[in-house]
C-alpha cells in the first residue's frame, strides 16, 4: 500500500488527529521544563521532543500516578528519561539492542557503545529496568513472566516486518484500556522495502475488532479494547 493511499483510506483519523495535535500544545509549560531539564544530560538527539505534547496528551495527567511503562528501541534514553522525570511512580522497562538490528533494516551509522554509555549516565540517578536484547526474544520473556504494561512506546527498528512483529508481541503484554504509541509510522524510506506504516495497517488488519485508533499522525497511538 502506497503511502497516499495509506493516508487517504484513514483520511478522518488523521484529520482528528492534527486538532488533537494543535490542543495538545497547550502542554508547552511542562515541556519547556522538561527541555530546561535535559541541558545537564547529554543528548545528540532530540528527536522524541517532536512528539512530547501528543505523548503527554495520552498519559496520566497525574504525575503521582502508578503505572508501567515499556519502550522497545531506547538509544540515548530521552523518552525513557521523560517518563521517568515526570512520573515517580511509573514503573519503566526499557529495551535495545545497542547494536545493528536485524539485516532487513537500515543500519543506524552510530557508534552504539557510545550510544549505551550515554543512556547509561542520563538515566543513572533512575531505578528502571534495563534490558539488552533482540525486542521479540525480550518481549517474550516479559510474557513468560505474565507482566502487564499500560503504556508500551515502539521505537527500534523502522522496517515494517519488525514494527509488525514488535506489535504482536507487544499486544500480548498491554493491559485492557492500555496503550501503544508507534513511532514514524507515518515516514517513508526508499531503502526499506517493507514501509512502517505498512507494518503498522497489517497489524490493525489483524487486532481490528480488538483496537481502537487513537491518533494518527507521525506517530501511532492505538488503545487495547
Amino acid at each position: 500500500m502506497k503511502l497516499f493511499t495509506f493516508k487517504l483510506k484513514n483520511l478522518s483519523i488523521f484529520l482528528k488527529s492534527k486538532f488533537l495535535k494543535k490542543k495538545s500544545k497547550k502542554s508547552n509549560n511542562v515541556k519547556n521544563n522538561f527541555i530546561n531539564y535535559i541541558k545537564e544530560k547529554n543528548f545528540s538527539e532530540e528527536w522524541f521532543l517532536n512528539n512530547f505534547n501528543i505523548f503527554h496528551y495520552f498519559l496520566p495527567s497525574d504525575s503521582s500516578k502508578k503505572f508501567s511503562y515499556l519502550e522497545i528501541g531506547s538509544f540515548e534514553g530521552l523518552s525513557a528519561l521523560n517518563i521517568l522525570y515526570h512520573y515517580k511512580n511509573a514503573k519503566v522497562t526499557t529495551v535495545d539492542l545497542w547494536s545493528d538490528s536485524n539485516i532487513n533494516s537500515e543500519p543506524l551509522k552510530v557508534d552504539f557503545k557510545e550510544t549505551e554509555e550515554k543512556f547509561d549516565k542520563n538515566l543513572k540517578d533512575y531505578s528502571f529496568t534495563k534490558i539488552k536484547k533482540d525486542s521479540v526474544i525480550a518481549l517474550r520473556e516479559l510474557l513468560r513472566k505474565k507482566l502487564l504494561f499500560d503504556v508500551i512506546y515502539i521505537d527500534g527498528s523502522h522496517n515494517g516486518e519488525d514494527i509488525l512483529s514488535d506489535a504482536i508481541e507487544s499486544y500480548k503484554l498491554l493491559s485492557i484500556d492500555g496503550l501503544i504509541i508507534f513511532d514514524d509510522i507515518g515516514n517513508y524510506n526508499k531503502n526499506i522495502i517493507i514501509q512502517a506504516y505498512e507494518g503498522f495497517q497489517k497489524f490493525c488488519e489483524i487486532y481490528k475488532n480488538r483496537i481502537k485508533i487513537e491518533y494518527l499522525g507521525n506517530i501511532a497511538i492505538v488503545k487495547k479494547i
